[in-house]
């Protein structure tokens, strides 16, 4: 950030990886420029669109918004509304999540064996377990759970 406010760049693009895939450094550049009194563009996706596309439930509701074929799971069918900040509101996104391990059996039952479980958050690999049956998911639930959730699945 401060290597380009030197250069008095009027863009940045990053690339590749970490730093292409996060959002706060729009918002950042943003802030920056408005500090320095002039503008700095971001050259890529703007943050609130990288909010959502970096979120699993979040990108899979716009997907299926847009027509995008997607494998069965617990948000088949729901809208991706986005508001006036282009966000999707929270009750849109918490109807997207497994609230309770009944929920989980009840989903996988329509969807059918086997089943990921997933947390909404977390990577790595970390939070995610196959259930190959009920008995399966119930086992897996508070495992993913107790890992690395923050939200509901």
């Amino acid at each position: 950030m401060t290597a380009g406010t030197l250069a008095q760049v009027d863009a940045v693009m990053v690339g590749w990886g970490h730093a292409s895939e996060n959002p706060k450094l729009g918002d950042m550049l943003k802030a920056k420029a408005a500090e320095i009194g002039r503008e700095i563009n971001f050259v890529g996706p703007t943050s609130d669109v990288m909010r959502i596309l970096g979120d699993k439930i979040g990108s899979t509701l716009v997907a299926q918004e847009a027509g995008v074929s997607c494998m069965g799971w617990n948000g088949d069918g729901l809208p991706a509304n986005l508001d006036e900040n282009q966000k999707i509101p929270e009750k849109d996104f918490d109807a997207a999540c497994l609230h309770s391990v009944d929920e989980a059996i009840a989903a996988a039952n329509r969807i059918g064996y086997p089943v990921m479980l997933k947390a909404s958050e977390g990577g790595g690999g970390k939070g995610i377990r196959m259930a190959r049956d009920e008995k399966a998911l119930i086992d897996a639930w508070p495992q993913v759970l107790n890992e690395v959730t923050r939200r509901p699945l």
